[in-house]
């Protein structure tokens, strides 16, 4: 018996245009990019009703531990973004075309190796129809789960998700919080202030960011509710009311959030900020030829929220280099914790310097709220904040999504919002590089913009409540900005064209 049978053969396919794909080869690359416990990469056909279409996909199960350590609950978000970088680095026929998360375990022979064609047989039709999640339920419950769905915090637990989710169908043990019943960063804020409601007890944050699935849910309030020897009361429905997140956000942040937000500009912070903005200044214009209009409609006083679109790690840095004296010092910044101070908090030097740099941190499970008021606060106390909706740097340069949150704080502060729109940036340092390089980069400042004005634009457009209507119209407005700037990039070029056909 030769090796080849003994270790069986390389598992590969070929692509409609005769490319040779070898699966094991692409989810290497993939999963070095990000969190990924396991994939299967395979060709799915008979996509959007095209009988002939064979496209790339890939199956996903994420590693949940190293999500929960980073404090990530937007599965799909991480995973978008890696491998979106992850595309970079490989020729056309080889990127994915898309993915599907799974948080079961996918199906393996008796010697531990993956089974491709059960993989393929299981999930090629979900992919087929748009369906992400959890698998149909098949089979008798085993007595956990029994005892799971027929136990009272169960099932209070499961009248919350009918409720906030408003999907059609039972709610299963299997769900994903967030794939199958839609719940994101916010919704599980909103969805620990109805368990609080329902159980009348304080609801540890943790126990609902650490929980990917319904089951891992009930199981983490259930010894939550355990270890606060409470006895739930069960006579009131949850009821978030019309006045949720202005109720919310009006809190006023904890002790040692607040000993980080500094409103007023004393001697070593105006200094540090001096300092800081000049270094800043001299390497953007040095390295990246930086230049920016529309500095002037950036407000000298009173809140406001300056949002851009986000593809780097320049884009923060560019926009304090090109703000007027005044604003520089007024304003905050809404930054991605993990990514900056996580380990630098506990470092009071670190501290005092986040704090005369006026970040706020934020990351999308137990921070997010306290992250929120803190960005409140500050607006209510006259200072700009420095906010990109997008979350997440995109990697193809494109203007993406808003997220919610940055539509809560605009409406319930009713702050002016200023759009930026940053060209270069992504071409200067991509998501996919390690270091950046020099290039130009321009910025434009809008005019500002009043949130009423674009709530009722949203909510014409088909927004399902003010706050996506805001984001909407907000997003609209960013993209038509960016237009503009590549016009007047388009032009310019074509006008150095032009002189340098005179000259010559």
């Amino acid at each position: 018996m030769t090796a080849a049978l003994l270790l069986g053969s390389r598992a590969s396919f070929t692509l409609s245009s005769g490319e040779k794909i070898y699966p094991d080869e692409i989810e290497g690359l993939y999963s070095s990019f990000a969190p990924v416990k396991e994939m299967c990469v395979f060709i799915v056909s008979g996509m959007r009703g095209v009988q002939r279409s064979k496209l790339l996909w890939a199956i996903i199960q994420p590693d949940l531990e190293l999500f929960r350590e980073f404090g990530e609950v937007n599965l799909r978000d991480v995973l978008k973004e890696r491998f979106d970088n992850a595309a970079q680095t490989l020729p056309l026929y080889k990127r994915l075309k898309g993915f599907t998360i799974a948080l079961e375990d996918l199906p393996h022979n008796i010697f531990g190796k993956l089974q491709r064609s059960a993989v393929k047989k299981i999930y090629e039709p979900r992919v087929i129809e748009g369906i992400e999640g959890a698998l149909p339920v098949t089979g008798q419950l085993s007595a956990d789960d029994k005892t799971l769905l027929l136990s009272e915090v169960g099932q209070k637990i499961f009248q919350c998700l009918q409720g906030q989710s408003r999907i059609n169908r039972p709610i299963t043990l299997e769900d994903s919080l967030e794939l199958d019943l839609g719940i994101d960063s916010l919704g599980r804020i909103e969805l620990g202030s109805a368990l609080e409601e329902v159980f009348k007890a304080e609801i540890d944050v943790e126990a609902v960011a650490r929980a990917f699935s319904v089951r891992r849910l009930i199981q983490e309030m259930t010894e939550a509710l355990k270890k606060a020897d409470i006895i739930p009361l069960w006579d009131q429905r949850a009821s978030l009311g019309p006045h949720y997140w202005k109720d919310h956000l009006a809190v006023s942040p904890e002790k040692e959030t607040l000993a980080l937000l500094e409103l007023s500009t004393g001697f070593f912070a105006w200094l540090f900020r001096i300092i800081l903005t000049g270094i800043d200044c001299l390497i953007f214009k040095v390295f990246f030829d930086i230049k920016a209009e529309g500095e002037e409609n950036v407000p000298k006083e009173g809140a406001y929220i300056l949002y851009g679109n986000h593809t780097s790690f320049l884009d923060g840095p560019a926009i304090a280099a090109c703000l007027p004296r005044r604003p520089v010092f007024q304003l905050f910044y809404f930054v991605f914790g993990p990514y900056f101070f996580r380990p630098f908090v506990r470092n009071p030097v670190l501290r005092n310097l986040i704090k005369m740099g006026r970040f706020i941190p934020f990351d999308f499970s137990t921070h997010f709220l306290e992250a929120l008021r803190s960005s409140f606060y500050v607006l209510q106390h006259g200072k700009g904040l420095c906010f990109f909706p997008e979350g997440l740097r995109t990697a193809s340069g494109e203007i993406a999504e808003f997220k919610k949150g940055f539509g809560v704080l605009a409406k319930e502060t009713g702050a002016m919002l200023v759009p930026v729109a940053i060209k270069g940036a992504h071409t200067a340092w991509p998501s996919t590089a390690r270091y950046p390089r020099c290039g130009p980069i321009r910025l434009k400042f809008g005019k500002p913009l009043n949130v009423e004005g674009l709530e009722r634009q949203g909510l014409a457009m088909g927004a399902a409540d003010s706050y996506e209507a805001i984001c909407m119209s907000a997003r609209k407005a960013l993209i038509r900005l960016k237009s503009e700037v590549d016009i007047s990039e388009s032009e310019s070029f074509k006008a150095s064209v032009d002189i340098g056909k005179v000259s010559l």
